[in-house]
């Protein structure tokens, strides 16, 4: 029994060959499992039994052996010639075959022409030279023997600045990860076959890259492949979606929060008033401070339920130009109270429509514009800018205020978040949701005592010209 187990082992083995086509076949010829190399070298994929790709001399051969290998009752070994279906031809090949009695199958392998073989290695060299993700061949010692063409792409560095190095030398360009760990991965990938690793690297400024590289040992060559995959779109799609998902929960948990404080929040503006009629002069101050404070709690609640169910307003292609110049006509007077100076630079070609709620984006323009008056002193400058690029419409707005730090810059998005005292910090979430919402994107750039900019980028609208009318209609209401 423990000599059938070695010998099934070697029949599969012929499964692992990366030269030669193998094959495993039932006692009537149907096919049990074929290799990469048979799949690779005969185009088999239509193929069912073994009548399908050998002649009739090669078909009695096959019967005669069958017949042998059951009447035998053991196992039984063959090298015989065959002709196997390549293309439109038939090509003449050696053939190896195993019976083994005690599963019933028969194994072949086939010895290939050296030509054909030549053409093979060179097509998996290709391949591997070509790969999408970035590949490496490493011997035993960790020398990296070999690199495709893809070290550019992943690490700004040419392929013959890695080749001949050791694979711990990479340590360099992953602080995360060292060279003792880079050999413990080379060392579990001997002993189990296979082991993988998540990493960052800096590819420029402001450009970090996660990779995904796996490790694997190939016993018949005693060398590593080493293969790195760049996730970092994948990375950034899972950030979004949790994101999405947090301003998701914060509808639901601003939805209930309305529901629970108004009913009371009415009480109390009720009975305010009614002790209005009967207060003294110096209990109606502290009356007034409550109303202050009441009518604040219901602003907070209004911004909170922006978060919650979007609501379904009508849509319309308007022009941008008109939305910009109709909230600076509504800025001007702030402006100009607080000594704040207004900037306007165009550099579009042509009218830019935008097909969306025309009220919210207002909302945002002005919550954009309110945040940047409050980050500035007298004397300052509100720059807004319209571009266009790839066919996407760029909106920015920019102040000469305090700015913010880079941990503020990567926390401003997030609900509750406020640098400002007394700040809901739900007016930029408020911003984000819209944006994304009419398919475009929002991003910020920030420096301490020099300004903060946000740039908003939207499509432009498809159907602008069915609805020319609608930028007639004035966008503030």
């Amino acid at each position: 029994m423990e000599n059938d187990n070695n010998v099934l082992e070697n029949l599969y083995f012929i499964l692992n060959d990366r030269c030669r086509p193998g094959i495993i076949l039932e006692m009537d010829g149907s096919i049990y499992e074929m290799n990469e190399p048979f799949r690779v070298y005969f185009q088999c994929e239509q193929f069912r039994s073994i009548e399908d790709f050998i002649d009739t001399t090669s078909m009695r051969d096959w019967h005669s052996f069958t017949e042998r290998s059951l009447a035998s009752g053991q196992m039984q070994l063959a090298r015989m010639p065959m002709n196997v279906s390549n293309t439109n031809d038939f090509l003449s090949v050696d053939a190896q075959l195993f019976y083994l009695h005690a599963i019933k199958k028969i194994g072949v392998i086939f010895e290939l022409p050296r030509k054909l073989t030549s053409m093979s290695i060179k097509s998996y060299y290709n391949a591997f030279r070509f790969a999408h993700s970035f590949m490496m061949l490493v011997d035993e010692q960790g020398k990296i023997c070999d690199v495709n063409e893809r070290s550019y792409d992943f690490f700004n560095l040419g392929k013959d600045i890695l080749k001949g190095r050791q694979i711990a030398e990479m340590e360099k360009l992953f602080p995360e990860v060292t060279a003792n760990g880079l050999m413990e991965q080379l060392a579990i990938a001997k002993s189990t076959g296979l082991s993988e690793l998540n990493i960052t690297f800096e590819r420029g400024a402001g450009d970090t890259r996660y990779y995904h590289i796996t490790f694997s040992y190939e016993k018949d060559t005693n060398m590593f492949i080493v293969q790195i995959m760049d996730y970092t779109e994948r990375e950034e799609l899972e950030e979004k979606l949790a994101h999405s998902g947090t301003l998701s929960a914060v509808g639901q948990l601003a939805a209930s929060i309305a529901h629970e404080i108004r009913n009371p929040m009415t009480t109390l503006k009720g009975f305010t008033q009614l002790l209005s009629a009967t207060a003294t002069e110096e209990s109606l101050r502290y009356i007034s401070v409550i109303e202050d404070e009441i009518k604040r709690m219901e602003s907070i609640l209004s911004e909170m339920l922006v978060l919650s169910k979007p609501v379904n307003r009508k849509k319309t292609t308007f022009s941008l130009d008109h939305l910009i110049q109709d909230m600076v006509s509504v800025l001007e007077p702030k402006a100009l109270l607080e000594n704040i100076h207004i900037v306007q630079n165009r550099n579009l070609c042509s009218t830019p429509y935008v097909y969306g709620d025309i009220d919210k984006l207002k909302q945002v323009i002005l919550n954009l514009c309110k945040n940047a008056f409050e980050a500035m002193t007298a004397g300052g400058t509100l720059t807004i800018t319209s571009d266009e690029e790839d066919g996407q419409l760029i909106l920015s707005i920019g102040d000469t205020g305090k700015g913010m730090t880079l941990q503020q810059v990567n926390q401003v998005f997030m609900p509750f978040f406020s640098s400002k005292t007394g700040g809901t910090g739900l007016g930029l979430p408020f911003v984000l949701k819209t944006v994304e919402e009419h398919g475009g994107t929002i991003s910020v750039e920030s420096e301490v005592g020099r300004g903060t900019k946000f740039l908003l980028k939207f499509p432009r609208a498809a159907n602008a010209a069915i609805e020319l009318e609608s930028i007639k209609q004035t966008v503030v209401s």
